[in-house]
C-alpha cells in the first residue's frame, strides 16, 4: 500500500504535488502538445534515459501522467496507462495480448460493444475468442487451447451484474500460463480491487465511475510494467492517447470517488430491496440483494456489507415490454439515458426483452424512491393491485 495512508486519502493526494514552479495546488492543465528543449545535449540526454523529459503530449503529458500515477497506486499495480475511451482500453488490451493470432477465452456476458469487437473486429485481426460461462471451470479448461493466452471477465457483468470469482479465474489463467484481465468499470477501485484478488491486468471505462460527472471520456487500464509499455506502445499507435483536459477532470472527479460509491451503493441496495417488493416488478439482479445469486460471492469478493455492491441494477417488468414505455414516459426525476456512473440516476431500457437497467445516482433517496414508485405504480399488472 502507499505511504500516503488509506484508499480515500489516496484518491486525493497519490500522483499530486503542487506546482514546483508556481506552487499551484493541484495538477496543472498542461494543454500543450509539443515540449521544448533548451539545447541538443538535453536532447540526447533524453533519448539516452539519462535525463527523462516529455516531447510530445500523445506519447506523454505531464497531466496525463498524474493521473496514471494516481491509477496505478489506488489499483495497486507497477503502471497504468490512460486513453481516450473505454473501449480503446479494451481494444489496446485485447490486440497486445493476441497479436499474431492469439485466443482469448472470454465471458459470455460482456458489455455489447466488447463483444462485438470479439466477434467482428478481433477475428479479421487474426484473433479468436471463446465465449464460455465463466463460474463453469470445466467449461473455462475445455475452451483453453495451445493458442489461448488470455481470459477476459468483467467482475459484474453488464447488464445482468453476473459475478465472477475473480480469484478462481486468477488460479486458472496461473496454473495455463495465461493473463487474466478483468473489467472492473461496475464497481471502480473504491469497492474492488482485482489485482489483489490475483488478476493479472484491469481496466476501465473512466467516463463512467472515476469520472462521477458525465462529462468526460476515458479510459484506463493497469498491470505490470511489462505488460502496461507494451499496451502503452500499441495505443499509441492507434491514436488512442488520452488529452490533458480529461486527465485534468478525471483527476478531480477521483477526489471523491470513495465518498460516491458509499452512497450510489447505498442508494442502489435500498432501490433494489423497492423494487424487488413491488407488484410491478417481476425480476431485480442486484448482488447486494441476499435473494440474488451471487450475492454470498459478491460479498466475500468485495469484503463489504449489502450496502457497498455499487450503484447498478438491472430489473424486469411483469407486464412485459409493452409496459417499459409507459413507465419509462412517467419519470420526472430519473433520466432516460445509456452509461452509467453519473451523479444522476441514468435509467435505460434494453433493446430485446423487457429488462431495465439503472444507474442509481446520488439524490436523496425519498425522491428518487418516490419518482421509480410513482413510475411503477402506473404499470402495476391488472389483478395485483398495489
Amino acid at each position: 500500500m502507499s505511504s500516503l495512508g488509506g484508499f480515500g486519502t489516496r484518491c486525493i493526494h497519490a500522483g499530486e504535488a503542487p506546482d514546483p514552479t508556481t506552487g499551484a495546488h493541484g495538477v496543472p492543465l498542461y494543454q500543450n502538445v509539443t515540449f521544448a528543449f533548451e539545447t541538443n545535449g538535453q536532447v540526447e540526454a533524453m533519448r539516452s534515459g539519462e535525463r527523462p523529459h516529455f516531447t510530445y503530449s500523445p506519447r506523454g503529458n505531464p497531466t496525463v501522467r498524474c493521473l496514471e500515477l494516481k491509477i496505478a497506486d489506488l489499483e495497486g499495480t507497477e503502471a497504468s496507462v490512460a486513453m481516450s475511451s473505454g473501449m480503446a482500453a479494451v481494444s489496446s488490451v485485447l490486440l497486445t495480448l493476441l497479436a499474431n493470432g492469439g485466443h482469448l477465452v472470454a465471458s459470455d456476458q460482456l458489455y455489447d460493444l466488447t463483444s462485438d469487437f470479439l466477434r467482428d473486429d478481433l477475428p479479421a485481426l487474426g484473433g479468436s475468442t471463446s465465449f464460455v460461462d465463466l463460474s463453469d471451470t470445466d467449461a473455462i479448461r475445455e475452451a483453453i487451447t495451445p493458442q489461448t493466452r488470455a481470459i477476459y471477465v468483467e467482475a459484474f457483468s453488464n447488464p445482468l451484474l453476473r459475478v465472477s470469482d475473480i480469484r478462481v479465474l486468477a488460479r486458472i489463467a496461473a496454473e495455463n500460463d495465461l493473463v487474466l484481465v478483468v473489467d472492473n468499470t461496475f464497481l471502480s477501485p473504491a469497492l474492488l480491487r482485482p489485482v489483489a484478488l490475483g488478476a493479472d491486468v484491469v481496466l476501465h471505462s473512466a467516463t463512467k465511475y472515476l469520472s462521477g460527472n458525465g462529462q468526460v471520456q476515458g479510459g484506463v487500464v493497469s498491470g505490470p510494467r511489462r505488460l502496461i509499455d507494451s499496451i502503452r506502445s500499441r495505443a499509441l499507435r492507434l491514436g488512442a492517447a488520452m488529452p490533458p483536459f480529461a486527465a485534468w477532470l478525471l483527476l478531480a472527479g477521483i477526489h471523491t470517488l470513495p465518498l460516491r460509491m458509499e452512497r450510489h451503493s447505498e442508494n442502489a441496495s435500498r432501490l433494489a430491496n423497492v423494487l424487488a417488493a413491488h407488484p410491478a416488478v417481476a425480476e431485480v439482479h442486484y448482488p447486494g440483494l441476499n435473494s440474488d445469486p451471487g450475492h454470498a460471492l459478491a460479498a466475500s469478493l468485495l469484503g463489504a456489507d449489502q450496502h457497498h455492491f455499487g450503484g447498478m441494477i438491472a430489473f424486469t417488468l411483469a407486464a412485459g415490454r409493452d409496459a417499459m414505455g409507459p413507465f419509462l414516459d412517467a419519470l420526472e426525476l430519473c433520466t432516460i439515458a445509456v452509461s452509467l456512473g453519473d451523479s444522476s440516476t441514468l435509467v435505460w431500457p434494453w433493446p430485446c426483452g423487457n429488462m431495465i437497467r439503472i444507474s442509481t445516482g446520488l439524490e436523496d433517496f425519498a425522491d428518487l424512491e418516490a419518482d421509480i414508485v410513482r413510475a411503477l405504480n402506473g404499470v402495476v399488472p391488472a389483478g395485483t393491485g398495489v
